[in-house]
């Protein structure tokens, strides 16, 4: 049940964000109307299920929150490049600029979360 609803939630978030950032910048809406943030949704949901399978596969704690702060510390990279090739590429742009960063982000918390083995002499 977690995992569907850290899904959702992940998913929801992008489209959230772009109509906040487009109403604080411009204080109104997105020309295409909010239903243009929609294009956010493909790239949350590709990202969201790809960081809850690998939430899943962790081997501690510490690890967990390495893919917690990969996807986190990429976020911004992620809304910046969404947004902005998002203009250019409508919807690949933002499924490629946006998405992408916020992969690496979680594999590379998860790789580096990942517990030390300690050598054996």
């Amino acid at each position: 049940m977690f995992r569907v609803i850290a899904v959702i939630c992940l998913t929801l978030a992008w489209p959230a964000i772009q109509l906040l950032v487009f109403g604080l910048r411009f204080q109104r809406f997105p020309p295409g109307g909010p239903a243009e943030s929609l294009v956010f949704v493909p790239m949350g949901l590709l990202t969201a299920v790809f960081t809850v399978w690998l939430w899943t596969r962790t081997d501690s704690q510490r690890q967990r929150r390495f893919v917690a702060a990969g996807y986190l510390i990429a976020a911004p990279v992620a809304l910046l490049g969404s947004l902005t090739a998002g203009l250019a590429l409508p919807i690949w742009g933002t499924l490629i600029f946006g998405g992408v960063p916020l992969l690496l982000g979680s594999y590379i918390g998860f790789a580096v979360g990942r517990p030390q083995r300690r050598a054996t002499v």
